[in-house]
């Protein structure tokens, strides 16, 4: 089992020289009108300045071993439940890993919602020791950390800010679902600043108001970045950057520095000419929860390996697919095919290639295994040609 420190120290890590983001609000809207957000659960961007692992990298190394000491680590599998509405409430969770959902409640008018890494629930049924009101369930393997209320006056004793967190976080929930309330108050048009609205919530609210039309995503320079066209609110095609069809959905999600607003277009008309009908196959569920799974997992790969200014240099002079897994081969030959003696920075394979970035740390990952290529700092192959 991880301690919190090691997985904190492991999160510091993956999060070397990327931007910080805002806390991501839970809730879904549906049709017409901002349906009720989930009161147990609430989201936000694993990789913000609000995440939970974030902020414990702001803590002394004291308050990080008590929280720690203070809390639980429960490993459960896929189907499980976490506990049912009407349940009481005495504990809130945070995920660690894996992925946990909340089905849709129609007697509440409450749809469902998926969470994952990062994402908190349960934690104004707990603090507000009200009973469950939604039925919670592993959907995959998931390791959550659990704090009991029963611990609450030692954490605020010992770690107080973990409390200012939380209030944080309650706080931006309450502000976002405000707007979101009159922002979607006719649900034709959907806009806003991606520092404000989260992609899962923005997807999720295309999907369940089952609409036609387009989502556009545009940068701060007011430059398109993607756009994605929906058929009864089912994605079918779409482009993110120079990628195209499915891999453009997930580096959407993999993009974990975007920045700017997004807007969806309902209608037939497409805003964006040029993008592609075609390429996206899957149902609009399976779509997020693969997404989500890729997100989770380019994460915890780019936390193996080194920065993104390490560069590729190869060990053989032919590639070798044998122990390459059969879905990265094409991935690998493109990789090969680079003129690596140019000293490509691996950050840089993703503007050259037209796979996800994902799909391009994984092959270089398995080409590492194999020994036939080694990631080295700019420094020290320059000082190898030299």
């Amino acid at each position: 089992m991880q301690s919190l420190p090691k997985r904190v120290a492991d999160y510091a890590a993956s999060r070397k020289g990327l931007a910080e983001q805002p806390l991501r609000g839970a809730r879904a809207l549906a049709k017409g009108k901002a349906a009720p957000l989930h009161e147990s659960c609430s989201r936000s961007r694993g990789m913000g300045s609000h995440d939970f692992f974030a902020f414990c990298t702001l803590l002394r190394p004291l308050e990080l071993k008590a929280l720690g000491e203070l809390s639980q680590v429960r490993h459960l599998p896929a189907g499980e439940i976490i506990y049912r509405a009407g349940e009481a409430s005495d504990s809130l969770f945070i995920i660690n890993r894996g992925m946990v959902e909340i089905p849709p409640d129609p007697g509440r008018a409450v749809i469902g919602t998926y969470l994952s890494r990062g994402d908190i629930f349960g934690d104004v049924e707990t603090l507000t020791e009200l009973p469950r009101k939604n039925l919670v369930r592993a959907c995959e393997p998931v390791s959550l950390r659990v704090f009991e209320r029963e611990s609450f006056p030692k954490i605020l004793e010992r770690v107080p800010s973990f409390f200012r967190y939380l209030s944080g976080q309650l706080a931006q929930r309450l502000l976002q679902a405000t707007e979101a309330a009159i922002l979607h108050s006719h649900c034709l048009e959907l806009s806003g600043n991606l520092a404000n609205f989260d992609l899962v919530t923005i997807y999720q609210t295309i999907v369940n108001s089952s609409q036609t039309g387009e989502l556009s995503i545009l940068d701060e320079d007011r430059e398109m970045v993607a756009a994605f066209f929906f058929d009864g609110g089912v994605p079918r095609g779409g482009q993110f950057q120079h990628l195209i069809g499915e891999e453009a959905f997930w580096q959407l999600f993999l993009a974990d520095d975007l920045r700017g607003t997004f807007t969806f277009f309902s209608g037939d008309a497409r805003v964006s000419q040029s993008i592609q009908a075609g390429g996206l196959m899957r149902s609009s569920t399976e779509m997020l929860i693969t997404a989500l799974q890729a997100r989770d997992e380019f994460q915890a790969l780019r936390a193996e390996m080194p920065d993104g200014f390490a560069t590729l240099q190869r060990q053989n002079p032919d590639l070798r697919l044998d122990d390459i897994p059969p879905g990265l081969h094409a991935v690998a030959q493109a990789i090969w095919k680079l003129p690596l003696v140019r000293m490509i920075p691996l950050d840089d394979l993703y503007k050259k290639l037209s796979v996800c970035e994902m799909k391009i740390y994984q092959a270089v990952h398995e080409l590492t295994l194999t020994g036939q290529i080694v990631l080295a700092s700019p420094t020290s192959f320059t000082q190898q040609v030299a």
